[in-house]
C-alpha cells in the first residue's frame, strides 16, 4: 500500500527541485538608479514644500539631501523586493528616523508584500503589452524636526518617478 504514494512522492519532489531554482533566478537585486527626471521630480517635490534640496552619487544609487529650518531628510530609491531597504539605515544617523514611503503611505518598515506585489504586477502588465508604470519605494531619513505625516506624500504617488521597465 505505502508504495502507491512514491511515484506521487516523487513527482512533488521533482516539481519543488524544478520550480524553486527557476523561482530564485527571477530574484534580482535591482540596484536601478533614478534617471535625472525622477530625480527631479523628487527635487521638486521637496523645494514646492519649502526644502532646500540637490543630490549626489554615491556608490548605492542617487542620494537626495532636503533641509527645511530644523527638519534634515535624504531620500533615496529603493528596490521594490526589498533587496535594497537596508541601505536607508547607510544614511541615517542615530537619532533620525527610518521610513519607506509607497503609495502615498508612510510605513516604519519597508511592506514588502505591498511592493513585491505592486512591482510584479506592473511588470506582468508590460509583457502583456499593457502599458503600466512602477510606483516608486523610497526610504526616507528624517531628523527629529521633521513631520513626514504632514507631507502629501499623495503627490508623488500621482506622478509615478519609476518609469516603465524595459
Amino acid at each position: 500500500m505505502t508504495f502507491l504514494h512514491a511515484p506521487k512522492l516523487l513527482l512533488g519532489l521533482a516539481l519543488v527541485f524544478t520550480i524553486v531554482p527557476k523561482a530564485l533566478l527571477t530574484f534580482r537585486v535591482d540596484y536601478r538608479t533614478p534617471s535625472p527626471q525622477e530625480e527631479t521630480q523628487i527635487i521638486t517635490f521637496l523645494l514646492a514644500h519649502g526644502f532646500e534640496a540637490y543630490s549626489e552619487q554615491r556608490r548605492f544609487g542617487r542620494l537626495v539631501h532636503a533641509t527645511s529650518d530644523a527638519c534634515r531628510l535624504r531620500v533615496l530609491e529603493v528596490a521594490a523586493n526589498g533587496s535594497t531597504r537596508d541601505t536607508v539605515r547607510l544614511i541615517a544617523t542615530e537619532t533620525d528616523r527610518i521610513a519607506y514611503i509607497f503609495s502615498g503611505q508612510i510605513y516604519s518598515d519597508q511592506p514588502m508584500v505591498l511592493t513585491a506585489l505592486s512591482d510584479s504586477w506592473t511588470r506582468l502588465r508590460n509583457r502583456m503589452g499593457l502599458p503600466a508604470r512602477a510606483k516608486a519605494v523610497l526610504g526616507v531619513a528624517a531628523s527629529q524636526g521633521c513631520s513626514l505625516e504632514k507631507f502629501p506624500w499623495t503627490e508623488l504617488d500621482n506622478q509615478p518617478l519609476v518609469s516603465s521597465p524595459a
